[in-house]
């Protein structure tokens, strides 16, 4: 038989993980993992200097370094000397920051645009803070390589 307090901490879970959240946050991992497939598809010894990362709610993308975002979008510029292998590298370190941070901005994205609000990348540390350690565990990887 349930307790009158085990039934209400069901509920308060229940609240706190309502479907449409729980929906953002799956499409935030796949969000991640279609990135890491598309980029398993290119060449990994392409230089990415020029190029950055553009993560919304909906998709992540390699794009031309000075593309702006556009709303609710953040572009995370590669590291000097960055390849597509480095990316990819710090994407598939288990736990790591940068498949985190890509998941994290998705969903925040996500979250906002639910909310009706704009995040900006050097604005809202919610999206700041994931862009940087993304670019910093790249950087990390390219110092590995040499």
């Amino acid at each position: 038989m349930a307790s009158t307090q085990s039934k209400a901490s069901a509920t308060k879970i229940g609240n706190a993980f309502d479907e449409e959240r729980l929906r953002r946050q799956l499409a935030a991992t796949a969000v991640a993992a279609e990135l890491l497939l598309i980029l398993q598809q290119d060449d990994l010894g392409r230089d990415l200097t020029q190029e950055a990362l553009l993560v919304s709610a909906d998709f992540a993308r390699l794009v031309p370094k000075n593309k702006s975002n556009g709303r609710n979008a953040a572009v995370i510029p590669m590291p000097a000397g960055a390849r597509v292998q480095h990316l990819i590298n710090a994407l598939l370190v288990e736990d790591g920051d940068a498949s985190l941070a890509v998941k994290l901005m998705s969903s925040r994205f996500a979250d906002a645009a639910a909310a009706g609000i704009e995040l900006q990348m050097y604005e809202h540390p919610e999206i700041g803070q994931p862009a940087v350690a993304l670019h910093l565990a790249v950087r990390s990887e390219i110092s590995r390589d040499r």
